[in-house]
């Protein structure tokens, strides 16, 4: 990725958390495929739902975005080098995800990696809140908590598992 944090364009951003949502999506849809249990099939039909709003929300809030962010840092790059790594780490990558479904040996498997995802996403929302303006901190933090949302929904299945 040739981007700079510290310059970074509203569409940048926007960029890597579409990315971000669609292969949360792909994963969701995958995963709804091969789980046993119809519940569980129910619930990741609505979070690859979920995440397919997301998409539309995130590519609404490109055309609002103003960024103006001076990172506190103790050298050059320092905050640019943790979101990239933030970016780099994040559990779904749409390239990977069919291997990851493939990879899951159970239904509690998929559940795990889709709390991952969507713990990581609200990391990354995190980060991309603090660098936006007024208007993109309210909608990130919109979308931070429908995150917690899946997350309470997702933890409750695995309680029940």
């Amino acid at each position: 990725m040739g981007w700079s944090i510290t310059q970074f364009r509203g569409e940048e951003i926007i960029e890597i958390a579409v990315q971000m949502e669609q292969a949360g999506k792909l994963f969701y849809e995958k995963a709804s495929q091969v789980v046993a249990d119809a519940r569980l099939q129910e619930v990741l039909i609505f979070l690859a739902q979920e995440e397919d709003k997301h998409i539309q929300d995130f590519t609404k809030l490109g055309e609002k975005l103003h960024y103006h962010f001076l990172p506190g840092e103790s050298y050059a790059g320092e905050y640019e080098d943790y979101v990239r790594s933030l970016v780099n780490s994040h559990i779904f990558n749409v390239n990977q995800v069919e291997d990851l479904v493939k990879e899951a040996k159970s239904d509690k498997d998929i559940l795990q990696l889709a709390l991952s995802f969507e713990k990581d996403s609200i990391i990354l929302f995190q980060e991309f809140k603090n660098m936006g303006n007024q208007a993109a901190q309210e909608i990130i933090e919109e979308l931070i908590n429908e995150e917690r949302g899946h997350i309470k929904r997702i933890g409750a299945m695995l309680k029940d598992m």
